[in-house]
């Protein structure tokens, strides 16, 4: 039977992730998971670190205010509080309209100094409602109710320990899974067996799937020098052989059903169906 043994969180979007012990699952994903993210002044539009790999190098720290933020060009940490209001509009994907709150100006300006373009930082607050579409492209049908962060689709994002070594015993160099950016790892047994699974119970949490997680560019990106592979992998030699209709995917894409907290240790079990 597998079990968890890996949790973590992203708190500002394409950023470098936190490692717990446990995690507390919201509706919209763990708590504090992309609740924060950075976007482009002239279009508001969310920048990641597909095209801005300066991104992985800031850490955050979770504090009761909200984060504390260690850019590399700052000698001190820059304090990010949860906000409360004004609710504006940003882009996700190209014209995609969400609600965030925008931070100050001397936050904002110490991002565009470190990342060498015009941004705003922004926190999707109480009030910043983002619903999941009711349809997907994968078949997997939502509920009105659904929730996620900034996260690219879904709420949360699991992989496998036995995937990556399955792939790792493929590439001239190991990838490693850092560079998917999973909220939860588990050990596994056999790769890709989780492709095949519809709900999960993970703890005191229940899961529904709602797709194999189509993979990008990103997973190409060193994590510790934001610097592109020059051959694209691990993307290419996972496309040679776990190639679908829906994409090149890697680990599978949850949505909550049952909220509660999950723990490192915690034991998968796939159902058939709901409990």
């Amino acid at each position: 039977m597998a079990q968890v043994i890996d949790l973590a969180i992203y708190p500002i979007k394409s950023t470098a992730g936190i490692k717990l012990d446990q995690a507390r699952l919201e509706l919209r994903g763990f708590a504090n998971d992309r609740r924060w993210a950075v976007v482009a002044s002239e279009n508001r539009r969310i920048i990641t670190a597909r095209e801005h790999g300066k991104l992985l190098a800031i850490r955050s720290e979770i504090t009761a205010e909200g984060l504390l933020v260690h850019l590399p060009t700052l000698a001190e940490p820059l304090a990010l509080p949860k906000l409360f209001s004004p609710i504006e509009r940003v882009n996700l994907w190209a014209e995609e309209q969400h609600p965030a709150m925008v931070y100050n100006e001397a936050i904002n300006q110490a991002f565009s100094e470190y990342l060498g373009l015009d941004c705003l930082v922004i926190y999707m607050g109480e009030g910043c409602e983002r619903a999941l579409p009711t349809e997907m492209a994968s078949g997997y049908t939502g509920r009105s109710d659904d929730r996620v962060s900034y996260a690219d689709d879904y709420p949360i994002l699991l992989a496998s320990q036995a995937s990556l070594d399955d792939l790792n015993q493929r590439l001239e160099q190991p990838a490693s899974m850092t560079q998917f950016r999973p909220n939860i790892v588990i050990d596994g047994e056999q790769a890709y067996q989780e492709d095949h699974w519809q709900w999960l119970q993970i703890g005191e949490c229940l899961f529904e799937v709602a797709q194999a997680c189509p993979r990008c560019v990103l997973i190409t990106v060193d994590p510790t020098t934001g610097e592109k592979h020059p051959k694209q992998e691990p993307l290419r030699s996972l496309a040679r052989y776990h190639k679908t209709a829906g994409g090149v995917p890697f680990g599978i894409q949850l949505v909550p059903r049952k909220l509660g907290t999950i723990r490192l240790g915690d034991q998968l079990v796939v159902l058939k169906q709901p409990v």
